[in-house]
C-alpha cells in the first residue's frame, strides 16, 4: 500500500516536472531534429561532391593537431612583455608563421593517410577460404623472428607457431 502511494506520488512529480519544462524539452527536441535534418542534407551534398573525401580527411587530420596558442613572454633584448605563438612546444614570433607550420603538419598527416590507404585496403580484401566462402583476411600479425631464422636455418616452417591444424 505504501509502495502504491510512493509510485503515484513519483508519477505526479514527474508529470509536474514535464509540464513545467515542456517548452524547454520541446525546443531541445526541435533543435535535435534540425541538426539531424542538416546532417542528412550535408551527407547528400557530400555524396555528389567528388572532393568531399579530401575535405573530410583534412578535417579529421585537423582534429588531431593542436591549435596555435598565444602566450606572453618577456622579450630577451628589451625585457618588455612580448606576444609569442606556441605550437607543439615551439615559440613563433608571428601567428602566420605558427599557422603555416600547423597547416604543414595537417597536410603531412592527410598525405600519409593517402599513402597508407592502398596498403590498408589491400589488407581488407576478402580472400577465399578452404570451404569456398569468402572471409576478410585477418589483420597482419607482428612479425617476430622465428627460432629457425635466429639460428640461420633455411628451413621455412609450413605453418605459423601459433596456428593449430584443423
Amino acid at each position: 500500500m505504501i509502495r502504491d502511494l510512493l509510485t503515484i506520488a513519483l508519477t505526479i512529480a514527474i508529470g509536474l516536472l514535464i509540464y513545467r519544462y515542456h517548452h524547454r524539452i520541446g525546443a531541445a527536441l526541435k533543435r535535435f531534429d534540425a541538426r539531424n535534418v542538416q546532417r542528412i542534407a550535408e551527407q547528400e551534398r557530400q555524396r555528389r561532391d567528388p572532393l568531399a573525401h579530401f575535405r573530410e580527411t583534412i578535417k579529421t587530420a585537423e582534429e588531431q593537431v593542436e591549435d596555435v596558442s598565444e602566450i606572453m613572454v618577456t622579450d630577451e633584448r628589451l625585457g618588455t612583455p612580448a606576444t609569442r605563438y606556441l605550437f607543439e612546444g615551439r615559440q613563433y614570433a608571428s601567428r602566420i608563421e605558427a599557422e603555416n607550420v600547423r597547416a604543414e603538419k595537417i597536410r603531412s598527416i592527410a598525405h600519409n593517410y593517402y599513402i597508407e590507404l592502398p596498403h590498408a585496403l589491400a589488407e581488407r580484401k576478402a580472400q577465399p577460404s578452404v570451404d569456398g566462402s569468402t572471409r576478410p583476411s585477418p589483420p597482419p600479425r607482428a612479425s617476430s623472428p622465428s627460432p629457425a631464422s635466429a639460428t640461420g636455418s633455411n628451413v621455412v616452417p609450413l605453418r605459423r607457431p601459433d596456428e593449430t591444424l584443423h
